[in-house]
């Protein structure tokens, strides 16, 4: 499996609606994309000022099935339409199985 991990930091003034959105709209993207095995996504519970508002996983079957997720109208309408108007900033990660580190396992 491939994997696109993201942490999304809302504007302050962003109302539960707006997040409520969000979460609906990525967890709806498996329905419209091809090859978009699974998507997962948490709010932070708030616990330390400074952390991102979400969290998100998305698990793709291949590394082309993410390439086509990237420019996907669905996932453009997502980014452009709910999260773009309040996102103070973001950072992702993308990675195959096979890359994962565990305990006991070798380092990167």
């Amino acid at each position: 499996m491939f994997n696109h991990v993201g942490h999304l930091t809302l504007v302050p003034h962003a109302t539960s609606a707006h997040i409520g959105g969000i979460v609906d709209a990525l967890l709806d993207l498996p329905e419209h994309i091809e090859g978009l095995v699974s998507a997962q996504v948490v709010r932070d519970a708030g616990l330390v000022e400074g952390n991102a508002t979400l969290r998100f996983h998305m698990r793709f079957g291949s590394r082309d099935d993410w390439a086509a997720y990237r420019t996907h109208p669905a996932h453009v309408a997502v980014v452009t339409e709910r999260i773009g108007p309040i996102l103070e900033s973001k950072s992702f990660v993308q990675y195959d199985d096979s890359e994962v580190c565990e305990t006991g396992s070798a380092s990167v």
